[in-house]
């Protein structure tokens, strides 16, 4: 897909929707499917352009990955 031109800062955010965070366990696994984590845009949450996007993914994914090994 060829990239015409950039789009303006405020329309540079993620989506909203995804996994309610209420459906996970404090080590973000899927109440109703054991053994299935969630971790990053999977999650319903929403964050401000920038580092904090990409901050909260990695951090999710830590978290998810602690779990996975606590669970093993």
């Amino acid at each position: 897909v060829p990239l015409k031109s950039a789009r303006p800062v405020e329309e540079a955010i993620s989506t909203a929707g995804g996994v309610d965070l209420a459906g996970l366990t404090p080590e973000l696994m899927l109440t109703q499917r054991p053994g299935v984590y969630c971790a990053g845009e999977m999650l319903d949450w929403e964050a401000p352009t920038g580092g904090y996007l990409l901050t909260a993914c990695l951090a999710s994914g830590y978290r998810a990955g602690l779990g996975i090994l606590t669970n093993l």
